[in-house]
């Protein structure tokens, strides 16, 4: 990440330029009741979901990283399928890098610091692993709205961004706990 922020200040050392209209009228497509990112979460979380649980490709995608050994075993080729998983991780970020210029209106190298932190604890906030091979995208959906709204909740209270990431860390922290203690606990003979 480090590498692609160093090649992304070079390519925009000020924040500057504009979002094509098309991009901010999509992303900012009015809807009844709720708002249009909230329909789209919601949409990619059963979207994936469907396509992870309920695919012979997503089995695959899921096994190499839980047991890449049986996966190899099976006849698959492990470079394919972490081409394909970087592939698509790839385009999600492209996705979600668009949405992001959409709202903000313009370009900032710098915008999307604090975004690598939150989509891992958003994963892990959701129920995933950091092994692998333990994924739930609706989990993944819910653990980054989690996050989002504590950090509006926190924002409203008036409290300073950089405790709000402190804040959001301690949220992670708690939640790893009390998997960690739960786990124990269901592993534990009776």
């Amino acid at each position: 990440s480090f590498i692609w922020m160093g090649g992304a200040v070079l390519l925009l050392p000020a924040p500057g330029g504009t979002a094509p209209q098309w991009l901010q009228g999509l992303v900012r497509i009015k809807t009844p009741v709720l708002p249009f990112a909230i329909f789209v979460c919601v949409a990619l979380a059963i979207g994936v979901h469907l396509f992870l649980m309920r695919s012979t490709l997503g089995v695959v995608l899921r096994g190499a990283g839980g047991n890449p050994l049986a996966i190899a075993k099976a006849g698959w080729s492990l470079l394919r399928i972490k081409l394909t998983m970087y592939a698509l991780a790839g385009t999600f970020g492209v996705f979600s890098g668009l949405f992001l210029v959409g709202l903000t209106t313009s370009a900032d190298a710098s915008i999307a610091l604090r975004y690598t932190l939150l989509s891992i604890a958003g994963v892990i906030l959701g129920g995933g692993e950091f092994v692998g091979g333990r994924v739930s995208p609706t989990g993944a959906v819910l653990g980054a709205l989690t996050l989002v709204l504590a950090g509006s909740l926190l924002s409203f209270m008036r409290i300073s961004p950089d405790w709000q990431i402190g804040a959001q860390g301690a949220i992670l922290i708690l939640v790893l706990a009390l998997r960690t203690s739960v786990n124990r606990l269901e592993a534990r003979p009776l």
